[in-house]
Formats: structure tokens, C-alpha cells, sequence
């Protein structure tokens, strides 16, 4: 058991101590969607809205919501807030290893940006307007890419395509995707926002505050690298150095022109750059006093969205380039010297056929940045008002990193429409795991393997899609359908070929479109 696991369970024990479902993210994270004017906690619960009646009274709405005060409310009764299903299915999940099973809010929880507010959420009351210590932001739904389970609310090229085509239909009446149907339930683009944005307005109010006291900031999209608030936040934090702050942003690292990768390097090194300042509001721990000798944050990331490996995973997210992509993420480990790079897997069901490839592409990239590839830096910084510091020294660090957090939405593709023979790859592929498993020791180890927390990730994906062999056989045929319907619609517009991209799907295929013709006819 790591660390990471040790330090969730006791996590878990506190937070069972306020409630059996307290959870740290509800206070101290926020997810802020301002295209839209919607906001959650963490990832996984459903969005709701920011009403500008309260975002005019009192800037903290952008996190401190009339609705989220009422989830905290539940959760410190001991209630369980229905948007965090997702953490339920986890927990509830069947045949429970010892000790019961670890769900996000427990690793959440037990992040190192929680402790310095912890005492704050149990001490204060539930309706108490508190600072976020960790910030995810989306300013602008502008996106290169059409990825299959995205939607017209969050790229401006699945817009497009609806706007051209029309939304999908199923051979049972319903449709998916329909921009009418989005913007009556409020996901699509505020038209208010369009060019005079009111939530970002609000945010670059709310921003300077809120700065203080933040731990982490990572920027969302659609793709961010083609908005200019992303490189005004860069600037920003370059003028406003913080030494408690973990900066990151995610992107698909195929932006429209090689001009904006090169100027997404530029700031990535500019924030890198060792330079010394005063922060009077704060002692500096390892000096006792109020100067660092530091670049303008504490660590900068990169989260890169990829779903699979080669052709596969071009034809999960239209308009990715593969071999791009992966030059793009070599390119920044190559040309900055602490970047970290995390690759987002959104398993889906075509994630399956070729875990192997991402798996292996993460070894590869572990194997050529690995820690014992690299020294320590020492670096010199400027001298400041006559005074010449004391060197800085940027110690080696793992550098890339994955995640895979399993796809709840479109049904149709989500990993408990996995057939047997799918779930033995998952299951082959949580062997190959465990088969290049880090050991333990802390020293001359090397850094090329899995750690056993992302291998106990890969198994509860797997938990969850064994879950799918109980469905009924209607909800079976329905969702095989809607697969049918969604993926023949797809490579219609798209140009693409399903069994050319995935030959090793053909009976999982050929299966949802007997379903189809069985029911509705060819």
C-alpha cells in the first residue's frame, strides 16, 4: 500500500469522525465554467448555475453558491448530496476489499492544499462563505477538437458541426447533442457571454483576493491554449509571484498553429525563471523571513487529455494528431525544467482494445524523463538590491504522471457496455501493470514503473464495469443501439470507419447493429 492509500484511510477516518460523508472539496474546491455561468465542486458532479443576483451582492458566489451551501449542509449532517454519485458507486461498489473501498473524496481530501483549511470547515458553520484553496477554471468553450463523448458546450468544433448537421438522432426518438435542447437546460454559452462575459468580468474581481490564499490553479477548456485569458493568468502570476501555488493547465496539445505552442513554452519558462521577491504577508519557512529566491510559483503541470494510443485514440478525439501530440509533450519535458506532464485517460469503452499502447506510451515517456535521467540544478539567482543570494537548487522530480477516471456520459460508451472478452483486457492490462510495479525503496530506485495507487485506479474502473453485467437486457439493447445509431452517424460526418479504427470491436459491433435492425429494422 502506498502512501497515497495510507494517508486516503486515515483521511477517510477523519472525515468519518464529522460525517460519513463529509467531504473536503465541497468547501475548499471549485470548478468554475464562465462561458456558461455554471460552477461545481469537483469534476464530478453535474454543473448548476451562478445566478448574477448573488454574483452582484457578493463576488464569493462564483464558489460559495446558495446551492452548494445546501450540499455542505447535507454533508455535515450526514447526508449524502445526490451530484456526488459518483463517489457512492465507488464506495458501494460490490465484493469491498478490507477496510472498504477508497473514493475520490477521500484522496481529495487528504491533499496537501486541504490541511491549512481543515480546522476552518469543521469549526465554521455550513452557510460560512470560505476561500477556495483550489481553482479550476474554463473561460471559453473555443476547441479545435470534436472528441465522440464531448458536446457543442464545450468546443466551438462541435458547434460547428451541429450547427451544420443537426444533432444526432436514435432509432428510438430521442437525440443527443442538440444545441436547442443544451441551451434550454442552460450548458451552452451564455449569449451575454459572447463577447462581454459578466462571470469573467466577476472573476478577474474575485481573482486577486482569492490569489492569497491559493494552492492550486489549473486552467480548463475547451482547449485553453486559444484563449487570452490563459496567458493573462501566465502573466499575472509572473507579476504576482506565489510560493504556495501549484499552477497548471490541461490541454490537448495540439493547438491550431505551432505560434501558440511556442509562446505556451515561453511562459512555461518565464514562470520557471529563479528570481527574488518580498512577500510581506508571509514568512518564508526556510528562511524566517519575508524574501524568496524562487521561480513565480511553487510548480507548473500539464494535464494532457488522451484517451488511448495511435489511430484509436485519433478517432476517440477528432481532430488529435498522435504522433503531434506526443512530440508536443516531449518538447515541453525537453525544453522546461520542472514541468510535470499528467495524461488524463477518460476510459471509455474504445479506451479498451489498446490500454496496452497508453500504458506503454507512459513507460516510454518514464523511461526517457525518468528520474534517474536527471541531476539537480543549481541555479544563481540575480542579485537583488545589492544582495547576492544563495544558490537555488531545482531538485529532480518524476515528471510524467496519468490518470483514469472512468466516463459516465454518453451511456452508450461508457466501460459496463464492456463485454467479457473486454473485461479480461482490462484485467490483462492490471497484470502488465503489476508486473512493472515500482518497488519500494527510497533509494537508487528507479522511477520507469506503475505506482500501486494508479494500479488500484485501473481496478476500480474495473469494479465498476463489471457492475454492467447485471444490466437488463432492455437497458442492454438500448445502450448497443444508441452505439450503433451514434458511431454510424459519427463516421458519416467524419469520413472515419469504425471497424477500420477498432477491428478487434467487430462482434461487439456487429452485435449493437443486429440489436438495431432486430428492433427498428436496417
Amino acid at each position: 500500500m502506498s502512501n497515497y492509500d495510507d494517508d486516503a484511510k486515515v483521511t477517510r477516518d477523519n472525515l468519518n469522525a464529522i460525517s460519513p460523508s463529509m467531504c473536503m472539496a465541497k468547501w475548499l474546491q471549485v470548478s468554475l465554467h464562465l462561458p456558461q455561468g455554471r460552477t461545481h465542486s469537483c469534476y464530478h458532479p453535474p454543473t448548476h448555475p451562478i445566478p448574477l443576483e448573488e454574483l452582484e451582492k457578493n463576488p464569493n458566489a462564483l464558489h460559495n453558491t446558495k446551492f452548494k451551501l445546501l450540499e455542505r449542509k447535507q454533508m455535515k449532517e450526514g447526508q449524502r448530496p445526490e451530484g456526488c454519485q459518483y463517489c457512492w458507486n465507488v464506495e458501494d461498489a460490490p465484493n469491498p476489499p478490507a477496510g472498504g473501498r477508497l473514493s475520490d473524496r477521500h484522496y481529495r481530501s487528504s491533499e496537501w492544499w486541504v490541511k491549512d483549511a481543515w480546522d476552518e470547515v469543521v469549526t465554521q458553520p455550513w452557510d460560512h462563505d470560505i476561500t477556495p484553496r483550489y481553482v479550476e477554471v474554463n473561460f471559453n468553450q473555443a476547441c479545435n477538437f470534436k472528441c465522440s463523448y464531448c458536446s457543442p458546450h464545450l468546443s466551438t468544433a462541435w458547434e460547428d458541426d451541429i450547427k451544420e448537421h443537426g444533432g444526432f438522432r436514435f432509432s428510438n426518438g430521442t437525440g443527443h447533442n442538440d444545441i436547442d435542447y443544451l441551451r434550454k437546460v442552460g450548458l451552452m454559452p451564455l449569449e451575454v457571454a459572447r463577447k462581454d462575459n459578466p462571470y469573467i468580468e466577476a472573476f478577474w474581481k474575485w481573482f486577486p483576493e482569492t490569489y492569497k490564499d491559493l494552492k492550486v490553479f489549473r486552467m480548463t477548456g475547451g482547449e485553453p491554449l486559444m484563449d487570452n485569458n490563459t496567458f493573462k493568468v501566465f502573466d499575472y502570476v509572473n507579476e504576482n509571484p506565489n510560493a504556495f501555488l501549484d499552477l497548471s493547465i490541461t490541454s490537448n496539445m495540439c493547438p491550431p498553429n505551432d505560434k501558440l505552442m511556442d509562446k505556451f513554452i515561453e511562459k512555461i519558462q518565464k514562470i520557471e525563471e529563479v528570481r527574488v521577491w518580498e512577500d510581506p504577508e508571509r514568512f518564508n519557512p526556510d528562511s524566517g523571513n519575508h524574501w524568496y529566491v524562487a521561480p513565480a510559483c511553487k510548480h507548473f503541470s500539464l494535464y494532457v487529455s488522451v484517451d488511448s494510443a495511435g489511430r484509436q485514440a485519433e478517432y476517440l478525439r477528432d481532430g488529435l494528431d498522435f504522433d503531434k501530440m506526443y512530440e508536443n509533450c516531449r518538447r515541453v519535458l525537453r525544453e522546461t525544467d520542472g514541468t510535470e506532464i499528467s495524461f488524463i485517460n477518460t476510459f471509455t469503452l474504445l479506451s479498451i482494445p489498446n490500454l496496452r499502447g497508453f500504458l506503454q506510451m507512459i513507460l516510454d515517456l518514464r523511461e526517457e524523463f525518468g528520474y534517474e535521467n536527471q541531476e539537480d540544478k543549481v541555479i544563481q539567482p540575480p542579485d537583488h538590491n545589492g544582495f547576492k543570494h544563495p544558490e537555488f537548487v531545482r531538485k529532480k522530480r518524476q515528471r510524467v504522471w496519468f490518470d483514469i477516471p472512468y466516463l459516465r456520459y454518453p451511456d452508450w460508451m461508457t466501460i459496463q457496455l464492456a463485454d467479457q472478452e473486454m473485461l479480461d483486457t482490462i484485467q490483462s492490462n492490471i497484470d502488465f501493470m503489476r508486473e512493472n510495479v515500482l518497488e519500494n525503496d527510497l533509494y537508487g530506485r528507479k522511477y520507469t514503473g506503475f505506482k500501486n495507487y494508479e494500479v488500484l485506479k485501473l481496478e476500480r474502473d474495473l469494479a465498476w464495469a463489471k457492475e454492467g453485467l447485471n444490466m437488463s437486457d432492455e437497458e442492454l439493447s438500448e445502450r448497443l443501439i444508441r452505439f450503433y445509431d451514434y458511431f454510424s452517424e459519427y463516421d458519416r460526418r467524419r469520413g472515419l470507419n469504425f471497424l477500420e479504427a477498432f477491428p478487434e470491436m467487430t462482434d461487439f459491433w456487429n452485435e449493437a447493429k443486429e440489436e438495431k435492425e432486430a428492433k427498428y429494422g436496417s
